[in-house]
């Protein structure tokens, strides 16, 4: 752990990797070297403060009155003014070898420049769960040869290192909490109590850590150790994790409880005095449960979602009130319909104080909380709700918002359906999540993780990612096979493969894609969308017209039951769509595509669909239209081959763009080499054989291999 060796062989490896010109060391012996090696280090006390100060500025600018203040607190600022140009100057001839200015030395302020500059202290500083393996603890102190040069400066000093020393601390308690293998996760945890043997989150996860591997009596031994450690320590009292874990210990043999402790992530500050009492927070519904917090029999554990609080909306008039209960009320309905998350409810007594409300819905166990405020309509005008969705994690950052109007008597007298929102938000939701773990590997996602990073390779349209795609919800079925978001997904998944894959290898995909389906059905009895998409796949077998018929009027029924204004929900045009195509009127389904692509909440899931629209505005000779997307789908997402497919034959259909066309048939031959006409002519069973004959005609007439 000793810093000389680790600075002494971070010394040898810089030379090698450093392209930096200026190599600052400021833990222990204070260094300063060139590329070369050369010692470049100011002689004066002052002069290695004030370069000390621009490496430790995080690379902002440090103002000179601020420097002046650190370096002469003591005297008139006349005098400190210009004994700070005066170390300027000096500072700048003491690093003149390196032959650049490394420092940006402006009227006001000075700064470091990062490009030229590397600092040891800024690697610790910056370390996180990815890089902190890579670090050694240091055992010498920042910048101790620097005591004493001003009072101002002995301050800051401390402040410098405790600062460094809080966020070493935070990110070995979050390696402790974050880490799925257990040698990881005690390796992080020994080294946390080397820094603060104190510490109860490293404590119960080397106790937890034993428990998983079964070892019964080193967990034991582990609790005793620490008990009399804390015992020696006056006033300290163990947490109610700790002691919670220690009980379950001695009064079970297994330690079976200790598997639900997911009280690593604190409180907020002051969370000792809030007017409610929180239960523990829960594991990170996006990642694998860390192996100290899992049972030992896994099996029992329970599949993690995305949680989410509603909250009344706010709202000046006091007649307001009812009406925007009863939209928090149904949008909460729409959510638990969905299946898809665990929707939280909030004790009207415990809502917090507004100031810290997201600090305080994180420790509930709040993922996301669903707020707004309600705004009356003046001279006769339309009330009118922001609806927006605020992320609990980063303090209440907004990551999605819209606004929904009714007339002044109530949202039972308004006209849209409140689904088009929830939709949006539950995809914006997931998009959001899987943005959030972008950089984490796949071996550390949960299955929600893992189905999500697949939706998000599904928005880019390239049909590369496919044994990727399949890759991922492969291994998400088998962790959380009763999961009806990843059915959703993985059916999402294969419809839309299918439609792009002419290979052999196209009807198997299609076959999984309906047994997904239909389990997702069965898992989210609640939701009608995935009926709906049931009834597109069974579409595509001329001998389920019948069913899907059927299944899609049924879903049309479900929705207009339960939504009083469900002529523009999302999920109900879509089930017109399929039963206008299956009853062979395909220019009112494209009718009614232009509708839902109208609508003001576009979802992910839209995004997704997009080449299915352009199909049935195909078959309903919107050309024009088709001919649009097409262009902004081939300049978007240019290996996306059925888009191709229909965007040439509209350019066929209307001929006025034969260069154009024989371009995008170049390109669609590019993505598939092998594709004929009678395979694409193929994916469309469900339309009159005289439509599939034009279709055929018009692929010929730019040379398309028949097939």
């Amino acid at each position: 752990m000793g810093a000389a060796k680790m600075m002494e062989s971070a010394s040898r490896h810089v030379r090698e990797t450093d392209p930096t010109l200026l190599r600052l060391k400021l833990i222990g012996q204070m260094e300063a070297r060139t590329l070369t090696g050369e010692s470049v280090l100011p002689v004066g006390g002052k002069t290695r403060a004030l370069l000390a100060i621009l490496a430790l500025s995080d690379r902002k600018p440090v103002l000179r009155s601020r420097l002046a203040e650190l370096l002469w607190s003591q005297r008139p600022e006349d005098m400190a003014r210009a004994s700070l140009r005066q170390e300027i100057h000096r500072l700048l001839d003491a690093l003149s070898p390196l032959g650049v200015d490394v420092i940006d030395v402006q009227r006001h302020s000075l700064a470091l420049k990062p490009a030229l500059t590397s600092v040891d202290a800024e690697r610790l500083l910056t370390a996180s769960v990815r890089t902190i393996d890579s670090i050694t603890l240091p055992d010498e102190q920042l910048l101790g040869e620097l005591a004493g040069v001003d009072p101002a400066l002995d301050e800051w000093l401390i402040q410098q290192r405790e600062r460094l020393s809080a966020h070493l601390q935070l990110v070995y308690e979050n390696a402790v909490r974050e880490l799925t293998d257990p040698d990881q996760v005690e390796n992080m945890a020994e080294r946390l109590l080397k820094f603060d043997n104190l510490n109860e989150i490293a404590w119960r996860a080397r106790i937890q850590t034993a428990l998983h591997r079964g070892d019964q009596g080193r967990a034991v031994a582990l609790a005793d150790q620490m008990t009399h450690l804390f015992g020696d320590v006056e006033g300290h009292a163990l947490a109610p994790a700790t002691q919670a874990l220690i009980a379950s210990i001695s009064t079970d043999g297994h330690g079976r409880e200790a598997a639900n402790d997911v009280s690593q992530a604190a409180l907020p500050a002051g969370g000792t005095d809030l007017p409610y009492s929180a239960p523990m927070p829960r594991p990170d519904p996006m990642l694998a449960l860390p192996l100290h917090y899992a049972s030992r029999d896994p099996s029992s554990a329970e599949p993690r979602r995305i949680s989410l609080v509603f909250l009344s909306p706010s709202y000046s008039d006091q007649t307001l009130a009812e009406q925007g209960q009863d939209l928090r009320d149904q949008l909460e309905l729409i959510f638990v319909h969905m299946g898809t998350f665990d929707v939280l409810s909030v004790p009207k007594a415990s809502e917090p104080d507004p100031v810290n409300a997201a600090a305080v819905y994180r420790a509930w166990g709040t993922d996301y909380i669903i707020s707004g405020s309600l705004r009356g309509g003046e001279g006769g005008t339309d009330n009118r709700l922001i609806v927006r969705v605020l992320d609990a994690r980063r303090g209440g950052v907004i990551i999605w918002g819209t606004h929904y109007d009714f007339p002044s008597t109530g949202p039972d007298a308004g006209t849209n359906s409140l689904l088009a929102p929830a939709q949006a938000m539950q995809w914006s939701i997931f998009v959001a999540e899987a943005r959030r773990i972008a950089a984490r590997p796949d071996s550390e996602l949960s299955a929600l993780g893992m189905a999500l990073r697949a939706f998000m390779l599904l928005l880019r349209h390239d049909s590369s990612f496919f044994g990727r795609i399949g890759v991922l919800l492969e291994h998400a079925t088998d962790l959380e096979e009763e999961d009806g978001a990843i059915a959703l997904i993985d059916a999402l998944h294969c419809y839309v493969r299918f439609l792009n894959d002419w290979s052999a290898d196209a009807e198997a995909v299609f076959a999984h894609g309906l047994r997904r389906i239909r389990a997702s059905v069965s898992l989210l009895p609640d939701l009608h969308a995935v009926e709906v998409l049931l009834a597109a796949y069974l579409m595509y077998d001329p001998d389920m017209h019948s069913t899907a018929l059927s299944v899609a009027q049924m879903a049309a029924e479900g929705i207009s039951r339960n939504d009083r204004h469900y002529r523009d929900s999302p999920d109900y045009l879509m089930a017109v769509i399929v039963l206008e195509l299956l009853r062979g009127n395909a220019t009112s389904a494209a009718g009614t595509v232009k509708k839902l692509l109208e609508n003001g909440c576009r979802s992910q899931l839209l995004e997704l669909l997009r080449p299915v629209f352009m199909m049935i505005l195909l078959l309903g000779d919107d050309y024009q239209e088709v001919i649009s997307m097409g262009r902004l789908m081939s300049g978007l997402y240019p290996v996306c081959p059925s888009s191709l497919v229909y965007y040439l034959i509209a350019l066929v259909e209307i001929g006025d763009f034969p260069d154009e066309a024989q371009q995008v048939h170049r390109h669609l031959l590019r993505l598939v080499p092998e594709l004929t006409i009678s395979k694409i002519v193929s994916k469309f069973p469900f339309v009159p054989k005289a439509h599939q004959k034009r279709l055929a005609d018009a692929l010929g007439k730019v040379g398309l291999a028949r097939g």
